[in-house]
């Protein structure tokens, strides 16, 4: 079962490797992987959604034919109106198409705006939970969180870390008191993700000074290292590819140049460069598509005013917005090649375009939305975590 897998993970991760310096190549990164075993044992998915700071000259949000949004009759929304968006206080499910609209529900505080992975459930500010179409719903709190990550394959859950970092815990949306499900003592997370399977869950820490990415059982149990370093290297978003064998992460290396890498968790010896951006850019978010292989990103500087949204596929490496002047963001995926995307100013509003990555097409659909997000479902059936993990150990840098 799964403990056994990630106990043998956990054994092997006290043991360093020598301290090789790594050759500098395309499938090898400059931080520390860990090195190859026998695997071992047998065993049987957030990143923020693009958004703005609304302000009072926000105009009307419209749709791509020049009419403004009707007056809000809530409802429930069709399958196919997967793309989501926030305008004039109520949340909105359009299809990718621009031909059908549903007003869902009002907003108060639209928070992450991430919805769950059968996407009829949508978190909100203060961990609140909007339910449509029969999904279930949860009243806000208080709390607020560094970062964030619907459990899988349902969602009957959350793990997320409260604004200090120190912790996870995982919320259950049937009122069941929330669990400590934290990892790793003495820690600062930075990013959590589950894995399709719903089995075991990634996460980025901070350890006094260094920073590294690890793989747990779905309840913070047997944590094994799959990357870490001590040059410098720090890490931000990540995300499983929907074949749950390959972990997309971003790397911000010494020389301040970003790098997103594909790692093999049954073997985190290699962890080979899918992308390498400029030095003095980062890469902001992940989204991983609903075919392995293919994924985009939004990658940045500090500030949002020079945002991209880039995609890979079979089809090959871009922009998806090649000819907008304006800041861009990859918002998720619609098909298997249609990804919505999001360009506006910082503080301005947002129009929103499905993109085929394929193809090049482009289908505008809203134009001034404060914020935005996908309710695609995942694919079914979900990825099972493999069978065989490789025992994880130290790595080096």
């Amino acid at each position: 079962m799964l403990a056994v897998v990630l106990l043998a993970l956990s054994a092997c991760t006290s043991t360093p490797a020598q301290s090789t310096p790594a050759a500098s190549s395309s499938t090898e990164p400059s931080h520390g992987t860990a090195p190859a075993s026998t695997p071992s044992g047998t065993a049987g998915s957030s990143s923020p959604s693009a958004t703005i700071n609304p302000t009072p000259s926000q105009p009307v949000a419209t749709l791509a034919s020049g009419v403004a949004l009707p007056a809000c009759t809530p409802g429930a929304p069709k399958k196919s109106d997967t793309v989501t968006f926030v305008a004039s206080g109520y949340a909105w499910a359009l299809s990718p198409s621009g031909i059908h609209l549903t007003c869902l529900f009002a907003v108060a505080d639209a928070g992450p705006f991430e919805w769950g992975p059968l996407g009829d459930r949508a978190l909100l500010g203060g961990l609140e939970v909007k339910g449509v179409a029969g999904g279930p719903s949860l009243s806000a709190s208080d709390q607020t969180s560094a970062t964030i990550t619907w459990s899988r394959p349902t969602g009957k859950s959350i793990v997320y870390a409260p604004t200090a970092g120190t912790s996870l815990a995982k919320m259950h949306l049937d009122g069941t008191k929330t669990q400590d499900v934290t990892p790793l003592p003495s820690s600062t997370y930075l990013s959590v993700t589950y894995h399709p399977s719903g089995e075991a869950f990634a996460f980025a820490v901070e350890q006094s000074g260094d920073e590294s990415i690890w793989l747990s059982s779905n309840t913070g149990k047997t944590p094994g290292r799959l990357v870490f370093s001590n040059e410098g290297t720090t890490f931000g978003a990540i995300g499983f590819d929907v074949d749950g064998k390959h972990l997309l992460y971003a790397a911000q290396h010494a020389d301040n140049h970003a790098e997103l890498h594909r790692i093999d968790v049954t073997d985190p010896t290699q962890a080979p460069v899918v992308w390498s951006g400029p030095v003095g850019r980062t890469i902001l978010e992940v989204k991983p598509g609903l075919e392995s292989g293919t994924f985009a990103w939004t990658t940045g500087t500090t500030s949002c005013a020079d945002s991209l949204a880039m995609a890979q596929s079979p089809a090959g490496t871009g922009r998806a917005l090649p000819d907008e002047a304006r800041p861009t963001r990859a918002v998720g995926w619609l098909g298997a090649t249609q990804l919505l995307v999001a360009a506006g100013e910082c503080r301005g509003p947002l129009d929103l375009s499905a993109v085929d990555i394929s193809t090049g097409s482009i289908v505008p659909l809203v134009s001034g939305v404060s914020t935005a997000a996908v309710r695609t479902p995942v694919p079914i059936p979900p990825a099972r975590l493999p069978a065989s993990v490789a025992s994880l150990s130290s790595g080096f840098s």
